[in-house]
């Protein structure tokens, strides 16, 4: 294991990555260096830089391809050097920083046009290569990957363990007119429309049945296929794209609203809402039913706008938490749902079947991620905090490992120091955080 300081309690202690997107390329993307990552970050300074229309004028004309439209835009509005610009004020936040030190982490020190260029030239030539030697040096055999599909003949099942999205099944439809600033909704919304069609493709169903009974035995059957090909728990990201805010629904009432978009009768945006409700307490009872987890997306989301921020509230969850019959469903809470971190804690104390992890903290936050770990292990049972980084790329992963793990061991050396654990105590806390709960929650055992 490959560490960058010297700990007490997390040293040599194997993670287990809650948290990741190892192995995932998104739909008609192509592999691209550490420098895409900065640009991507960098999206928020140029939307608000150029007209609201052009922006997403620019965006889709990127991802299609359309080098006519995209040089005209830049003519326009000097795109390129919004972008830059986007680049250097984002190079003091944490998610720079952590993936510089990654990089330095993963290829010795170089400089930053070099640093692109082996990380595109890895990617390239060896991705699985490239990602199994970033959890050899994070100390991490196996994390849970965020995929829509992966190769298990070249990702090894004993080491990614892949997480599915259920949002894709909830909205059949698709989703109503977006109206408001950024790229980044619509973005999720062909993400989910794509997967939903590649999954009725392997059903043998051109579009979704005319029934919402006959929708629902779908969705099992393939949730069913994808848990038999090696997927170990589910995830909802509707945070991007709607409220948590989930509301119980008459099977009645969402049968005659599913038979409306089924039959192309126009229906008001409510209907969506409404729609997505009822198939999420129908998945949910699945995922019992299966025994498979499920994530939620819970805080801010990506730098750019789009997702709302008071939508992503956990405490929107606790109608659909507080259901008697989803008592043994495990849930586990992300990204420590800033900034309504409080919320979450109070969630995963009153419900003993929430849990929470660390994921995208280590990337992006400094102190704060030791503050939060502080206050949920000490206001918590040990068996609900799970260790995770949603890093999508190797070099973060490395840094962002190392950093968790950090932040746990300055927190579990103070709790020595103050006598709220023994030694001993902040040792099993170190095993239960980096590993132990989530496979005690997920079923899975370290390779």
């Amino acid at each position: 294991m490959t560490l960058t300081s010297d700990l007490t309690y997390t040293d040599g202690v194997p993670g287990i990555d809650h948290h990741s997107h190892a192995g995932y390329i998104r739909p008609g993307a192509r592999p691209e260096g550490i420098d895409a990552t900065e640009r991507e970050m960098a999206l928020d300074h140029v939307e608000a830089q150029i007209p609201s229309d052009d922006f997403l004028a620019y965006v889709d004309a990127e991802r299609e391809g359309d080098h006519e439209t995209v040089a005209a835009l830049e003519e326009r509005h000097s795109i390129a050097k919004h972008f830059e610009d986007g680049v250097l004020f984002h190079s003091t936040s944490m998610h720079s920083v952590s993936l510089l030190e990654g990089a330095r982490a993963m290829y010795g020190e170089m400089s930053y046009d070099e640093y692109a260029q082996e990380s595109l030239r890895r990617r390239l030539t060896d991705p699985v290569g490239l990602y199994d030697e970033a959890l050899k040096k994070a100390g991490t055999p196996m994390v849970l990957t965020d995929v829509p599909e992966i190769d298990g003949a070249q990702w090894s099942r004993d080491v990614y363990k892949p997480i599915a999205r259920l949002d894709p099944y909830l909205f059949p439809f698709g989703h109503p007119r977006w109206v408001r600033r950024g790229s980044d909704t619509p973005r999720f919304r062909r993400i989910f429309s794509a997967v939903l069609q590649r999954q009725l493709d392997i059903a043998g169903l051109v579009a979704p049945p005319s029934e919402v009974a006959d929708y629902v035995r779908f969705v099992r059957e393939s949730i069913g296929r994808r848990q038999s090909d090696g997927f170990v728990g589910l995830k909802i990201a509707s945070a991007y794209v709607r409220s948590l805010d989930f509301q119980p629904v008459a099977q009645s009432d969402a049968a005659a609203i599913y038979s409306s978009f089924a039959n192309g009768t126009e229906v008001t945006e409510e209907a969506y809402k409404v729609l997505a409700d009822y198939l999420l307490f129908e998945i949910a009872q699945i995922a019992l039913d299966l025994e498979l987890p499920i994530q939620v997306h819970t805080g801010v989301g990506h730098s750019e706008p789009g997702l709302r921020v008071a939508d992503a509230d956990p405490l929107l969850l606790q109608n659909f938490l507080d259901q008697p019959r989803f008592n043994r469903l495990k849930v586990i809470l992300i990204h420590g749902g800033f900034p309504f971190t409080d919320h979450l804690t109070a969630l995963a104390f009153g419900h003993g079947n929430v849990y929470l992890d660390m994921s995208l903290m280590p990337q992006m936050h400094g102190a704060l991620l030791g503050r939060v770990l502080e206050d949920w292990l000490t206001y918590l049972p040990g068996n609900r905090v799970m260790f995770g980084t949603d890093t999508g790329n190797a070099e973060h992963h490395v840094s962002s490992s190392n950093r968790g793990r950090r932040a746990l061991d300055r927190v579990l050396q103070e709790g020595v120091r103050d006598a709220s654990w023994s030694a001993k105590q902040a040792a099993w806390l170190a095993g239960r955080v980096m590993h132990q709960n989530l496979a005690d929650v997920y079923g899975v055992s370290l390779p």
